[in-house]
């Protein structure tokens, strides 16, 4: 169960950096602590979604994992969002906006879904490392629900991935980015 209080420890630091956001004034700090919740709220979701919500797709309604699912979809937006407006007029609706998504998630991850996996699936938690699953989702590879792979925006792409979608659109400079910097600059394109 491990993997449950890892990831309501992300919420709590997801929350914790929206705050900060809210209060940032332009410039190079809060231009981190952008960066920083997008690779914390993208790696997240690729954990849940690539491990968590396939275990959780057997023991709750389909429904349910779906709606995460496109509540997820919701977060990458609002989190592009961020990123766009991080300069810009418009940031505070983006960081209310993103605040009220990932809270209303949250608060169902950690009032319905995860009660029900701890009660349904204490063992098949209980063998899942969430430092390994952080590794793994951090390596790229797609999520799998039903067997099938799910593409996601940028944020599951491996960094080959990430390099040929940046050199389809023209973006200079691609060959000395890192992945982040890849995902990022797909995301100014």
């Amino acid at each position: 169960m491990r993997v449950l209080d890892q990831l309501v420890q992300e919420h709590r630091k997801a929350e914790s950096l929206l705050e900060q956001l809210a209060q940032s004034e332009e410039g190079a700090q809060r231009n981190q602590l952008v960066g920083q919740l997008d690779d914390a709220l993208r790696t997240h979701m690729a954990v849940e979604e690539r491990f968590l919500y396939p275990v959780a797709e057997r023991v709750v309604a389909a429904e349910d994992v779906e709606e995460a699912i496109n509540e997820h979809d919701l977060a990458r937006q609002g989190l592009d969002a961020l990123s766009e407006y991080e300069d810009e007029r418009g940031f505070g609706a983006a960081v209310e906006m993103v605040k009220a998504g990932i809270g209303h998630h949250v608060q169902e991850e950690e009032s319905e879904l995860f009660p029900k996996l701890r009660q349904r699936v204490p063992e098949e938690l209980a063998k899942m490392d969430p430092e390994e699953l952080e590794r793994q989702a951090r390596s790229g590879g797609w999520p799998r629900r039903n067997g099938q792979r799910v593409r996601r925006g940028n944020a599951d792409a491996t960094k080959d991935e990430l390099y040929a979608r940046a050199k389809a659109a023209g973006i200079s400079g691609r060959s000395r980015m890192t992945k982040d910097e890849l995902e990022a600059a797909l995301r100014r394109s």
